[in-house]
């Protein structure tokens, strides 16, 4: 490889490089936020930017492989056509996950955010798109906030299921902690459900990981139970090959914040590396208030059913933005103002 072919290839190369860079550095520095879902969106945009200039860069090459060409072709053709179709099959996935949650899960109104959803994407794709402004200067104004609304949120939706997919994601760091934590998710009576079996499973595999570690098995008691959560995910716990000698409960919080809270009094390392298991779709928010309370912690998942998921992802990013409330209001009113200042 002369020079030039080298400058060239770097110059290729460098969207990667960069981001690849500003993507590692925020896990280094700010992994527990929304940055690290942003940084994997840039990193991803980098990635494909740069494989992009190489298939440019060696056109003449690729079109000389007749099969690869035509694979790449195919390719491109199924990509457009998953872009094009994509409002359409987002919608169609939307409602027939929504409606197995409520057949297996009963109407409530969480249950019912996935369709929610659904018809929310309808409602901005086909129906706010063609309001004529001009015509309906009301109704313009309504359809151009809500598009922004809509498009801001949906975006930031995005960068939260990245980041809780970054949080999720941990190369050789199973050991080394001094607490783990396992949040609770309630109780049928006495009874520990599914759920939260595999939330105190996945705690007992990573006690096996870290055996100096003690395990704290988090939850009060609330409407519909016998006895106070934290108590009852020990029992379980213990017969099913916890440790009984590092194995303890807390059994006073009422949610995920005080879970957190209450744990923390009885760290045997307050300032050491706590780990902190729930279901894949609750860890990041975990982690989030982990991060408010200035706890060194890690988050790890236990698997649930794709229909809970989603309409739990959903219910996640709704405690986010509740948490968030003034900043998300802020941000909108300044995406508004455009609109506002053109009536």
């Amino acid at each position: 490889m002369d020079q030039m072919e080298l400058i060239i290839w770097i110059a290729t190369m460098m969207p990667f490089y960069m981001t690849s860079i500003f993507f590692i550095v925020i896990l280094v520095l700010n992994r527990r936020s929304l940055w690290s879902g942003f940084g994997a969106l840039c990193w991803l945009f980098g990635s494909g930017l740069s494989l992009l200039l190489v298939m440019f860069r060696y056109s003449q090459w690729i079109m000389e492989q007749k099969i690869l060409y035509a694979l790449m072709q195919l390719a491109a053709l199924a990509i457009l056509l998953i872009l094009a179709m994509f409002p359409l099959l987002l919608f169609t996935f939307l409602i027939i996950e929504g409606i197995q949650l409520i057949r297996k899960e009963g109407f409530s109104f969480t249950n019912c955010l996935t369709l929610g959803l659904a018809f929310g994407i309808v409602l901005n794709v086909f129906i706010l798109c063609y309001i004529n402004p001009t015509s309906h200067p009301i109704l313009g104004l309504f359809a151009s906030l809500m598009t922004t609304a809509t498009s801001f949120l949906s975006f930031q939706l995005a960068i939260f299921l990245l980041s809780a997919i970054v949080n999720l994601i941990h190369f050789g760091k199973r050991k080394h902690f001094d607490q783990i934590v396992v949040l609770g998710s309630g109780l049928f009576g006495d009874q520990v459900p599914p759920l939260l079996q595999g939330r105190i499973r996945k705690g007992i595999k990573m006690q096996k990981c870290n055996p100096n570690a003690f395990m704290i098995l988090s939850g009060g008691q609330g409407p519909g139970e016998t006895v106070p959560e934290g108590r009852a995910m020990k029992k379980w716990a213990l017969q099913n090959g916890a440790d009984p000698d590092r194995t303890i409960c807390e059994d006073q919080s009422r949610n995920t914040e005080e879970n957190l809270e209450f744990s923390r009094k009885i760290f045997p390392k307050p300032n050491g590396k706590t780990c902190i298991v729930s279901t894949y779709y609750h860890v990041f928010r975990a982690l989030l208030l982990s991060k408010k309370m200035n706890i060194n912690a890690l988050g790890y998942g236990s698997r649930t059913k794709l229909y809970f998921t989603i309409n739990a992802f959903l219910r996640e990013y709704i405690a986010y933005l509740n948490m968030t409330k003034k900043r998300q209001l802020m941000i909108l009113i300044i995406l508004w103002l455009p609109a506002l200042f053109v009536i």
